[in-house]
C-alpha cells in the first residue's frame, strides 16, 4: 500500500479546492438572490408605505413595485442606485429578516413630488430606514416627535418644504445621524439642546429655516460636523469659541 501511494504520481488538490471554492461562492450567492426574490415586503410595512403615499397623492415606481410588492426590482438590485435620477419615488430594502423571507424599507426618497399635508404617522412604522429624504415638496405642520423613533436614521432631510414649529427634542435620539437637512422651512424657535447628543453628525442644513436663538452649548459635541450651513437664520449671542473645535470643511 506504502508503495502504491509512493509511486502515484503527485496531483495538487490546490486547483480543485479553488474551483470548489468559487462554485460555493456562487451557490451562495445565488441562494441569496433567490431568498431576495422570494422575501416579501412586512405586511405592516406595505400598508404604511401606500397609507403615506396616498395621502401624498404619489404612486409607487414600476420600477420597483415590479410585482405588487414594493421590495421588487430596483428595490433589491444593488446594481440600481438609489439616488437614480430616472427612479422617484425610490426605494430600498433589506430582505435578510425571519431567516430571508421579510423585507424591510431601508431607504425612502420622494423628492420634487409636490407632495402635500403633514408627514403622516404611518412613517413611524419604517423602523428600519436609516435614509429618508423628502426635499422639495410642500409638506406642512409639524416635525413629528416619532421621527426619534427611527434611531437606525443616519441620513434625513426635509429642505425646501413649509413645515412649522419647533424642531423637537426627539431627534437627539437619533445618534446614528450623520446629515440633517432642515433649511428653507417655516420652523420657529431654538434648536434643542439634545441635538448635541448627534456625535456624528457630519453636515447640518439649518439655512432659512426659521430657527433662530443661541446656539446651545451643547453643540460642543458636535466634533465631527465638516460641513454646516445657517445663512438667513435669526440666530443670536455671541459666536461659541467650541465653533473652533468643529473639523469644518465648508460653513
Amino acid at each position: 500500500m506504502k508503495k502504491l501511494l509512493s509511486g502515484s504520481p503527485s496531483v495538487s488538490l490546490f486547483p480543485i479546492c479553488f474551483w470548489c471554492a468559487v462554485n460555493l461562492l456562487r451557490l451562495v450567492e445565488l441562494s441569496q438572490a433567490q431568498d431576495a426574490t422570494n422575501a416579501t415586503t412586512d405586511p405592516s410595512e406595505v400598508s404604511a408605505l401606500n397609507s403615506i403615499f396616498q395621502k401624498w397623492g404619489v404612486s409607487a415606481s414600476s420600477t420597483w413595485n415590479t410585482t405588487g410588492d414594493p421590495c421588487s426590482g430596483s428595490a433589491i438590485d444593488d446594481s440600481v442606485a438609489f439616488t437614480s435620477n430616472d427612479i422617484n419615488p425610490a426605494l430600498k430594502c433589506l430582505c435578510n429578516f425571519n431567516n430571508g423571507t421579510t423585507c424591510r424599507i431601508t431607504q425612502l426618497r420622494v423628492s420634487a413630488l409636490d407632495a402635500r399635508g403633514p408627514i403622516p404617522e404611518e412613517l413611524g412604522n419604517l423602523t428600519k430606514l436609516f435614509d429618508l429624504n423628502l426635499r422639495r415638496n410642500y409638506l406642512t405642520g409639524p416635525l413629528p416627535a416619532f421621527i426619534g423613533n427611527l434611531t437606525d436614521m443616519q441620513f434625513l432631510s426635509f429642505g425646501t418644504n413649509a413645515l412649522s414649529g419647533p424642531i423637537p427634542k426627539e431627534i437627539g435620539k437619533l445618534q446614528k445621524l450623520k446629515s440633517l437637512g432642515i433649511g428653507s422651512n417655516n420652523f420657529n424657535g431654538s434648536l434643542p439642546p439634545e441635538l448635541g447628543n448627534l456625535v456624528n453628525l457630519e453636515q447640518l442644513y439649518m439655512d432659512s429655516s426659521g430657527v433662530g436663538g443661541e446656539i446651545p452649548s451643547t453643540f460642543s459635541n458636535l466634533v465631527n460636523l465638516k460641513i454646516v450651513r445657517a445663512s438667513d437664520s435669526p440666530f443670536n449671542g455671541t459666536i461659541p469659541s467650541f465653533i473652533g473645535s468643529w473639523n469644518l470643511t465648508s460653513l
